[in-house]
């Protein structure tokens, strides 16, 4: 073979070996890196117990980073030089004990996760799964320096959140595997990293979202994640109606300022031209007196406006904020109802889901005064499925108990006050319910106030049993004593009021005609309404003025009672219903006018949840004014506005629409 062609085979052959041996010879330079730097990390825990710190201090600081530190700390730097210390660290996981707090604290709370290297992360992963495992006791930390990722995201800078996100949920499923008891370190996790609630609406959204994605996984702990969410969204909603009730006093405190500051110019005016013969230094100074004046005044009033601008953009974020949770949290459940393709009904898993949502609402949500959107999660998972709307009414039923109080019963007067407002309200707008379950709830509420007032007419007569004219002028004790009989009274003629087409029907048994409203025949759930609302307990005296009065219309139309001549003998004896001042029993009459928990939904986006299965208002066919005329009575000159009363009754004042996101002031 020629020359030429033996150097042709021999250079590549030459080349691999070269390449060979320097990558043997780069392989052995980092085992002995490796080695060494393992041989550090032992020296320097081992000299921590010997009170020699100095070492440990620069291993402390090797893992210390975190994204907003310095330019030259960047996560590609980092990566680089921390990734072989990680797996010397991890050949001595099993003696990072307590003692190494520091350490083990900042290898947790490093901005680790948000390294763009798909592999340093997960050996990262496993450095800290490795110290949980064989240490337990740094659970707790670990998932505390997790949860604070959960708001990543939330704000402009934050790059990348869906694959932080991923690697935070990764480890700490394989946590939750490995070590099956770390659920209620989750819990308080969760709970200490929860963003107060004047945060930003981003930042709630993006936390309560990632908090929900942990159920995938952690179903150990559905019922005190959903607790927490729940409540936190409540406490959002109750502050949405402080902030509007006092926006609407301050606009009325504003209004009266103004008042007084146009009477204070007209003063002024009057002075300033009674003094029109003095001398012109004269009225030159009093010229400039009443300027400052005017210009004082109008900075007092500018004030009061920055004020009030303050707090309606305040109320407005508020506002947005409980629509966007409220919105999260219904489509998390949306995603969540399954129906079985088998059977073609709910999953278990989806009815389980309904029934601890049921208990939650009975603990956190029934007794809640001033919550007004959160009850509609449960609104919206009842219609789901019909049973889950029997089980709701039978829920809201037993919290009722009997009429007759025991000394078993353990059940307040509060609950069972918001338990048939609850009842009425649901009854009222579930657009999705049978008339037979309509008529059956009916029934039973009506079965109910009959019995109570047998219970109430077989009394001792001296003690108890009043004249009807007595019981018009009922004081407080007396109101407050038949409290719940008068919620159950309210939610009936409530239920009526939004209902009477499916308590009635034709003579032929089809549907009714509105226009011949004179051959319907009602229902016998029905029977004993009449001797209700004509009882001697009164309760057209005590329920929400706009309840009573609407009853008395609609009832009168449809032909059903008529019952204006109670409402006339209220007037007369304690004043006009709708005036609150002239009753005696305003405590009472504060309970049970403001409670329709299940009123218009007026958050623009959650309300597409809702808008499909609610139950708008509906006028009756004939025209008003001919049934008034034929019973011959008066209209009151305030019962223009009862329609819109009935139509926006809640369990607090509805939100103005200045208010609300979208709307301007």
């Amino acid at each position: 073979m020629p020359a030429t062609e033996e150097a042709v085979v021999e250079r590549p052959i030459k080349e691999a070996v070269s390449r060979r041996k320097q990558a043997s010879s780069s392989d052995t330079s980092m085992i002995n890196k490796q080695v060494f730097l393992q041989k550090f990390v032992e020296s320097a825990l081992l000299q921590v117990k010997e009170g020699n710190l100095d070492e440990y201090h620069k291993l402390v600081k090797v893992f210390a980073y975190t994204r907003h530190s310095t330019l030259d700390a960047t996560a590609t730097k980092y990566t680089t030089e921390v990734s072989p210390w990680i797996q010397a660290l991890s050949a001595n996981v099993s003696s990072l004990g307590i003692t190494y707090r520091d350490l083990v604290t900042t290898v947790f709370s490093s901005d680790w996760v948000t390294a763009p290297n798909p592999r340093f992360v997960r050996s990262y992963t496993t450095l800290i799964l490795q110290i949980v495992s064989a240490h337990p006791e740094w659970v707790p930390q670990a998932m505390s320096s997790l949860a604070r990722w959960f708001t990543y995201g939330g704000h402009h800078k934050d790059t990348e959140p869906e694959r932080v996100h991923s690697h935070v949920h990764v480890l700490i499923q394989e946590i939750h595997r490995a070590i099956p008891t770390c659920g209620p370190s989750l819990v308080a996790a969760l709970a200490e990293s929860w963003p107060f609630r004047a945060i930003r609406a981003n930042v709630q959204v993006v936390y309560v979202r990632n908090v929900l994605r942990c159920l995938e996984y952690a179903g150990g702990v559905r019922r005190e994640v959903l607790q927490m969410v729940l409540n936190h969204v409540l406490q959002i909603d109750v502050e949405v109606q402080v902030e509007l009730d006092d926006l609407e006093s301050d606009e009325e405190s504003e209004v009266e300022d103004t008042g007084v500051f146009e009477f204070e110019d007209e003063e002024q005016s009057d002075a300033k031209d009674g003094d029109q013969s003095d001398a012109k230094d004269d009225e030159s100074e009093e010229s400039g007196s009443d300027s400052d004046s005017d210009s004082d005044s109008e900075s007092d009033a500018d004030s009061v406006t920055s004020d009030l601008g303050r707090a309606r953009y305040n109320a407005k974020k508020t506002v947005a904020k409980l629509d966007a949770l409220m919105s999260t949290l219904l489509t998390w459940l949306e995603r969540h109802c399954h129906v079985d393709e088998q059977t073609g009904e709910m999953s278990e898993s989806t009815s389980r889901l309904f029934l601890l949502f049921l208990d939650l609402f009975d603990t956190v949500i029934l007794p809640t005064f001033k919550s007004r959107y959160t009850q509609f999660v449960l609104f919206y998972f009842s219609s789901q499925n019909a049973e889950y709307s029997d089980v709701f009414l039978g829920t809201m039923v037993g919290n009722l108990g009997e009429p007759m109080r025991s000394a078993h019963d353990r059940v307040s007067s509060v609950t069972k006050v918001s338990a048939a407002a609850y009842l009425g309200s649901f009854v009222a707008r579930a657009k999705f319910l049978t008339p037979s379950v309509v008529r059956s709830v009916v029934g039973v509420l009506v079965q109910w106030a009959n019995t109570y007032m047998d219970w109430y007419e077989e009394q001792d007569v001296q003690s108890v049993v009043r004249t009807y004219a007595q019981a018009l002028g009922a004081p407080q004790a007396e109101i407050e004593r038949h409290v719940v009989f008068f919620a159950v009274s309210q939610a009936i003629l409530y239920m009526f009021c939004f209902r009477w087409r499916d308590l009635a029907e034709s003579q032929s048994g089809g549907p009714i005609v509105e226009t011949e409203l004179d051959s319907v025949c009602w229902c016998t759930e029905l029977e004993g309404l009449q001797r209700i609302v004509f009882s001697r307990l009164n309760p057209l005296h005590a329920c929400a003025p706009a309840v009573a009065q609407q009853f008395a219309s609609v009832a009168s139309q449809t032909n059903f009672m008529f019952c204006y001549a109670v409402l006339q003998q209220n007037r007369r004896t304690n004043g006009y219903a709708g005036d609150a001042t002239a009753s005696p029993d305003l405590a009472l009459r504060n309970k049970l006018d403001s409670f329709f928990p299940f009123d218009p939904m007026a958050l623009p986006v959650s309300r597409q949840f809702i808008d499909g299965i609610y139950m708008e208002w509906q006028d009756v066919g004939d025209e008003p004014d001919e049934l008034d005329q034929r019973e011959g009575r008066d209209i009151p000159e305030d019962e223009a506005g009862v329609m819109e009363q009935i139509v926006s009754m809640s369990i607090s004042p509805v939100p103005p629409l200045s208010a609300l996101p979208g709307q301007t002031f």
